[in-house]
């Protein structure tokens, strides 16, 4: 059989006295214990559901939940509760009552009456301070509802009883500035007694009254009582009278309920176990002799909690050193192997979550997958990749595979999650002696700020060779971009050349060879020695008109400047007409614009050169007998094509491209547009130009 026990931290005596208990009955019963700590969370919370791993990974048989030290379970109060978390698996509570399920309870009523009694009536006290544990923690709120119950019933035959409430959280540090806050609000009023919801507050209320005594000689005075009797109250100076708890007895007969309810058997929703008061010095009480036998073995108990503790003190410290300067997961479980060697812990595992769920709960998801960084198991290492064979591996097939070494199937494993804030960066198996419980705890701590630190080291160093790779292509991208501007702006620098040099010759050849005509016929219509005759004046007249028209066709040609006075459509369908007049190429214009489109001066400027470049190339290479120009739109884009029926291109891989097909794709890459110019099926060309 296998069952969970479900508690806090097992870091102070409390919860540690309760899993010895548990631990001897259920090796006794052959029962094999799993012992989850969930570290203060609050039930039915997503954060408290989700930090459990699934319940078949496990497969346990039962649930045993600590409800006394699990802080804010006051929600906590039914069996369909519970059904939320576990399902049908068997649960028992332990410390406070759950409807619908078997719980044990402690008696803590009576022992209550006897102390106040004992406070009020035996030693006198008038003047008393209760400090209690948290405010949404059910044994807190009863302990309080009944200290003040107790005082309002003395009360009424002694009036002068007066009473003040501060509130901790269970631990010393909380007592400390809770009675620091009193005392800070009452000055002038030092209390008979102070009455505490537990021994580690009552321990830390000694501390806070001799620190401060040589402030106020009155603190020695003070009555101190607790409530749990921990082994530290017992041989603290002077000794705590407390209620005692019978811890290890509790333990026990959980793990009695909890097997004849998994096993079937029927069973009462509601079991008690009494406390008794333990009074010592702290109350007033004078010392009572004890014999020497009980000297010794408590100044043995004492000796030997402080040797462990030292020893304990300094290897955590080292750990923590160690592992604040390793850089990787292999060192790490070498700082661990060594420590935990060193202090004899037969079992002790480390495993890490994917980094893909540490920030998403709950770890009750399916699969959990885990990666062992270090599994030490009955006193030996073992090497997982060795045991894994399709390099997965969830928290159960882990937890099935350690039981396959196991040759005690009693032996306790103690599960707890690594995290970092919210971060659940993995988890550890282990088990060790009771005294070395709280130690673990540190220890964990330092082993998941090891983790994470490694990973934002890899991280970072991802991310640099990610970003090193990203310049790298930037640079090259930027290099192979400069390289295209130098090109494209020779090409420019080359076009403008060519354009003037065009211009240069076509001055040269035509309008300057008229003007030279119309010089000599001039000169020689001067040496005739009669008058020049009407048709010899109307053929330079003509000659004149025609060679003033070609200039202003060449003028038109360097810059359109109707494209601002006429518009776009109008340079065009000019600019086709003087096309087919000059080159004898039959030429088709359409216009299929929307009259609401827009063009902006760069825009039409760039249209008309490439069209114009277009048609010089099918007058000057196409041998084409017709040409179509047509300006449409397609959906959202304005399409422009210039269609011939030539004898085509022999290349269309861009190697055989001049400057004047250049020219047309640096344009049309100037105002944003696409650029095409293919062949087509039927012979000719096709430059097509899309916005």
């Amino acid at each position: 059989m296998r069952i969970g026990l479900v508690l806090n931290v097992l870091d102070e005596e409390y919860q540690i006295s309760l899993y010895r208990g548990i631990k001897k009955r259920a090796q006794e019963l052959g029962i094999q214990i799993v012992c989850f700590q969930e570290g203060n969370t609050a039930f039915l919370s997503d954060a408290f559901i989700g930090c459990f791993p699934r319940k078949d990974y496990f497969k346990l048989d039962g649930i045993i939940l600590l409800t006394s030290v699990l802080i804010d379970n006051c929600t906590l109060n039914t069996k369909e509760d519970i059904y939320k978390i576990w399902g049908s698996t068997p649960v028992i509570s332990v410390g406070q009552k759950i409807e619908g399920i078997p719980s044990l309870l402690i008696r803590t009523d009576d022992s209550m009456n006897e102390l106040m009694e004992h406070l009020i009536k035996y030693h006198g006290y008038r003047n008393l301070v209760y400090i209690g544990g948290s405010q949404t923690h059910q044994d807190a709120i009863l302990r309080e509802e009944l200290f003040v119950n107790i005082i309002q019933k003395y009360k009424a035959s002694i009036p002068q009883l007066e009473y003040k409430i501060e509130h901790g959280s269970f631990t010393e540090q909380s007592a400390v500035e809770a009675l620091d806050a009193y005392m800070q609000g009452n000055k002038a009023q030092v209390p008979d007694v102070i009455v505490c919801a537990n021994d580690n507050m009552a321990i830390g209320v000694y501390k806070y009254l001799k620190l401060n005594q040589q402030e106020h000689p009155e603190f020695s005075n003070v009555a101190v009582t607790g409530f749990d009797d921990i082994p530290q109250g017992q041989f603290s100076i002077p000794s705590l009278t407390t209620v005692h708890q019978p811890l290890d007895q509790i333990g026990e007969e959980a793990v009695n309920i909890i097997y004849q309810y998994a096993k079937g058997q029927e069973l009462p929703f509601e079991k008690s176990i009494g406390s008794c008061v333990v009074y010592r010095e702290s109350c007033g009480c004078k010392k009572q002799e004890a014999d020497a036998s009980v000297i010794r073995d408590s100044f043995n108990k004492v000796q030997s909690s402080y040797v462990v503790s030292e020893q304990m003190l300094q290897i955590v410290s080292r750990i923590g050193r160690d592992l604040n300067h390793n850089n990787d997961e292999k060192t790490l479980a070498s700082i661990i192997d060594y420590n935990i060697g060193m202090l004899g812990i037969k079992n002790f595992c480390i495993l890490k979550y994917p980094q893909k769920m540490q920030q998403n709960l709950p770890l009750s998801d399916n699969p959990l997958f885990v990666e062992p960084l270090y599994v030490r198991y009955n006193g030996r290492v073992i090497d997982m990749a060795k045991n894994t064979k399709d390099g997965q591996l969830t928290l159960g097939q882990f937890y099935d595979y350690l039981n396959t070494l196991n040759k005690q199937e009693c032996e306790p494993l103690v599960y707890k999650n690594l995290n970092v804030g919210e971060d659940y960066i993995g988890c550890i198996l282990y088990d060790a002696p009771d005294n070395f419980l709280p130690y673990i705890i540190l220890i964990s701590v330092d082993i998941a700020l090891a983790i994470n630190r490694i990973q934002l080291n890899e991280e970072r160093q991802r991310y640099s060779e990610f970003l090193e790779c990203e310049v790298s292509a930037r640079m090259h991208e930027l290099v192979e971009a400069n390289s295209r501007r130098l090109k494209v702006e020779a090409e420019v620098l080359e076009i403008s050349e060519i354009e003037r040099q065009r211009f240069s010759n076509d001055l040269h050849d035509d309008i300057c060879q008229r003007l030279a005509g119309i010089s000599m016929l001039c000169r020689s219509y001067s040496h005739k020695s009669e008058g020049v005759k009407k048709e010899e004046m109307e053929e330079l007249a003509a000659l004149v008109s025609d060679t003033l028209q070609r200039t202003r066709q060449y003028a038109h040609d360097s810059y359109p400047v109707d494209l601002d006075t006429l518009g776009l459509d109008a340079s065009l369908s000019n600019l086709c007409n003087s096309f087919e007049k000059q080159s004898g190429i039959g030429c088709t214009y359409e216009w299929g614009i929307d009259p609401e489109v827009n063009f902006d001066k760069l825009q039409k400027l760039n249209f008309f050169r490439i069209i114009q470049e277009a048609l010089h190339n099918v007058m000057k290479h196409s041998g084409a007998h017709s040409v179509k120009v047509c300006c449409m739109m397609q959906d959202r884009n304005v399409v422009i094509r210039v269609c011939d029926d030539g004898k085509g291109m022999p290349s269309m891989d861009g190697s055989n491209y001049g400057i004047g097909i250049n020219s047309m794709q640096y344009r049309a890459n100037q105002i944003g547009a696409s650029f095409s110019i293919d062949n087509l099926k039927n012979g000719g060309v096709c430059v097509e130009v899309k916005l």
